[in-house]
């Protein structure tokens, strides 16, 4: 009877593997280092070449045109990388007329902002934009006397700088209901 033999490996297989994972070796991986890597084919096949015209739309085009217009997809010329055709979504009809008349300003911040011609033409469509998260209103004023009821509770810590933050949480959660 034969006896299984283990694999050889070679050196310069046992070369070719890392000695550990990358996360391991420098620290945490944050987030936002993966984003890039994750959302590659999804916006390449849209005709974005990163996700820089998507995350930086409000700077790009500024905070008024970002309100009203988001970009949906940027169309090449076949086997050109400039001259494209962004086609953007825009809430209503007066804001594809106000869109219309800021054009040529759009197109320029983009070029700008990608330091060549990547785009000559904006084609908008009207539909509904993505939601956006709501912001809350601001807590009303903690009333008086619950202010002083978290002072006192927070009056026996000897450290200043803690005893301020101790308050400062304290009054939130007051506010907060909690």
């Amino acid at each position: 009877m034969r006896q299984a033999t283990p694999p050889k490996t070679t050196a310069k297989k046992a070369a070719a593997e890392p000695p550990a994972p990358r996360r391991w070796r420098q620290g945490p991986i944050t987030v936002g280092s993966l984003t890039g890597r994750l959302t590659q084919p999804a916006l390449g096949k849209r005709g974005f070449a990163g996700a820089e015209i998507l995350s930086h739309w409000a700077t790009i085009v500024g905070p008024e045109l970002s309100a009203f217009a988001c970009p949906l997809e940027v169309k090449y010329p076949r086997g050109r990388n400039n001259g494209a055709t962004l086609h953007l979504r825009v809430a209503h009809g007066a804001a594809a007329t106000m869109l219309q008349m800021k054009l040529p300003d759009i197109i320029a911040r983009i070029n700008r902002f990608f330091g060549y011609e990547a785009v000559t033409q904006v084609q908008s469509a009207q539909g509904p934009m993505p939601k956006r998260a709501l912001k809350s209103p601001p807590p009303a004023p903690l009333p008086a006397e619950k202010a002083a009821a978290v002072d006192s509770q927070v009056a026996g810590v000897a450290l200043e700088p803690l005893r301020e933050s101790l308050a400062k949480l304290g009054k939130t959660l007051q506010q907060r209901g909690r």
